[in-house]
């Protein structure tokens, strides 16, 4: 949970996101936050992650001074955790000198606490993979179960197929294929299917089977 109360900013969009990584809604600062969460959410190799997680004292022209990371990511693959600060490109060039000089010191503290530092950007999301995975995402409250269960038991008959093929194939009715619909993408969210997020979601998107 974060560690200090994040404030209602007339200059940005706060509010809250859904995660199901941490099973809780998630506080967010800016739409920029939420389109990073958003990415963890679809990184395989993210465990986990909490929003303003620790404070860290720097000195700031001879003053103690709090800093409180935007993020901080834990992993399932061996990597350490990882501190990440969420700025728009144009804050950081800016601010260049004394982001600089204030990171350099949250980097110190945090390679003597085993963790790792990274700087988050708008320039760090490609459009298209963005616009899909937030399409994606609004299937998360799917709970179905006996419908999830009859797509799967669909699906295992190929290794791959082409989306509207699998429309095709499941029944003639165009309102029948609008009701399973949701049903692909949630399966494409929780990992069972697979496609290219980096292209745009057409009829010919390939669907891969992960087995």
């Amino acid at each position: 949970m974060p560690v200090r109360k994040i404030p209602k900013n007339y200059r940005s969009v706060t509010g809250t996101f859904a995660s199901l990584k941490n099973n809780r809604n998630v506080f967010y600062e800016s739409l920029l936050e939420r389109d990073f969460f958003l990415t963890l959410e679809f990184d395989k190799t993210v465990e986990s992650y909490e929003e303003q997680p620790l404070q860290i004292q720097y000195d700031r022209y001879g003053k103690k001074t709090n800093y409180t990371p935007d993020c901080l990511v834990h992993y399932n693959n061996g990597d350490i955790p990882c501190i990440v600060e969420v700025k728009f490109s144009d804050e950081v060039k800016e601010k260049k000198v004394f982001f600089k000089y204030k990171f350099e010191q949250v980097e110190e503290y945090l390679a003597n606490n085993d963790m790792n530092f990274k700087l988050f950007t708008e320039l760090d999301i490609d459009e298209i993979y963005l616009e899909n995975i937030k399409f994606i995402y609004n299937y998360s409250v799917i709970r179905n179960k006996s419908k999830i269960e009859e797509l799967k038991k669909k699906f295992t008959m190929y290794s791959e197929v082409v989306y509207q093929d699998f429309l095709n194939s499941y029944s003639n009715s165009k309102f029948e294929q609008a009701e399973i619909i949701p049903y692909i993408w949630y399966l494409v969210l929780t990992d069972f299917l697979e496609i290219n997020l980096f292209k745009p979601i057409k009829h010919d998107t390939l669907i891969k089977v992960v087995k």
